[in-house]
Formats: structure tokens, sequence, C-alpha cells
């Protein structure tokens, strides 16, 4: 019953992000959704920001029970699924230093916890990737896992191509960041949500 809890950890977590950001942008008129990163709302200075961090901290601590309940209900699947989780657990752990190096707000200096913070943000971006594409490797040839493993692979290469649109053409001066960054990360918790009911149903 416990590695249960731990798997419907899953599917709450993306439910909760994104009840939090859309609040969370909702309580600031001066926020766009298509030109504004969602890390803005926890930047230096945010309106909201001691609250937001503390839900961004249950979100995350949700995701880390469920990346553990994962990597259990996966002890006999292929090493690549393991090993997924197992970068799932990693990057979970550290999520939760981001309060401590919050990105510096817009047009403001930079600092070094604003640097980390995209350092940071650089690895569990390329986690990200990495995870979707190695559940769909390591489930690719098993009968009744195709189709998911399908659906994996296009999310790793969905959250990739949104994810480098993104920072290449802010860099060329187009507003739409905030847009990319969330079909990058809409994906990604979908397929969260995607892997934890199909764990949620199979597991026993």
């Amino acid at each position: 019953m416990f590695k249960k809890f731990l798997l419907a950890c899953g599917i709450f977590a993306p439910i909760l992000y994104v009840l939090t950001v859309l609040i969370g942008a909702a309580l600031r008129p001066d926020y766009s959704h298509i030109v504004n990163a969602i890390s803005e709302l926890l930047s230096n200075g945010a309106p909201n920001k001691a609250v937001l961090d503390v839900v961004f901290n249950i979100y995350n601590t949700l995701l880390l029970l469920f990346a553990i309940g994962a990597y259990l209900a996966l002890k006999n699947a292929p090493r690549l699924c393991r090993i997924s989780m197992a970068i799932f657990i990693t990057i979970q752990v550290f999520s939760f230093t981001w309060g401590f190096f919050p990105m510096d707000a817009l047009g403001a200096e930079p600092t070094l916890a604003g640097t980390l913070h995209n350092v940071i943000g650089g690895i569990v971006a390329l986690a990200t990737i990495l995870m979707p594409l190695l559940m769909g490797l390591g489930l690719r040839r098993i009968p009744g896992h195709r189709g998911y493993a399908l659906y994996s692979f296009i999310s790793s290469g969905l959250i990739f191509i949104s994810g480098f649109s993104g920072v290449f053409l802010s860099a060329q001066g187009f507003q739409i960041f905030g847009l990319l960054e969330r079909i990058t990360i809409g994906t990604y918790e979908i397929w969260i949500l995607i892997t934890a009911l199909k764990l949620f149903k199979i597991y026993k």
C-alpha cells in the first residue's frame, strides 16, 4: 500500500504544479505566460515568493517520493528504466537547492545565486530529455509497453526541440520564451503523469 502511495504522488505532483503556476501568474498583472519564465515567479523580489517557495517544495517532495516509488516498482524492469528513475531521484534531490539559488530578476546584475540557478536548470533540462528517452529504450521491445515507449520517445524529442528553440529564439530577441518553456515543461509534466498512471495501474 505504501508503494502505491508513492506512485500516486506522481499523479498529484503535475496537477499541483500547473495550479501553482496559474495562480501565481494570476496574482501578478505584469506577468505573461508567453514572455515570462516560470522561474520569474520565484525570482528575487517577486511577489508571493515566500508562499510559492513552500508550494513548489511540496511539489518537489511529491516528485521525489514518486521517483523512489517508481524505482522500486521497476526493480524487475530493464536496467535503462531503473537508470531513468535513478536520474529522477538525483535531480529531485538537487531541486531542493533552487530555493537557495533564485533566478535573478530581469534587468538586474547577475549574481552567483542566479548563475547557479541557471547551471542547475541546465542539468535538470538535460535530465528531462534523458529520462523519457531511457524509459522508451528500456521498454521498446517489451510487448504491452511499446505504445508507451513510442510516447516516451516523442516526449523526449519534443522537450529537446521546444527547450532548445526557447533558448535560441530568446537570444534572437523573440519574446516567446515563456510559451516555449511551457511546452517543454508541460510535455515533461504530462509524461510524469502518464508514467505514474501506468505504474500505478500495473503495480501489484
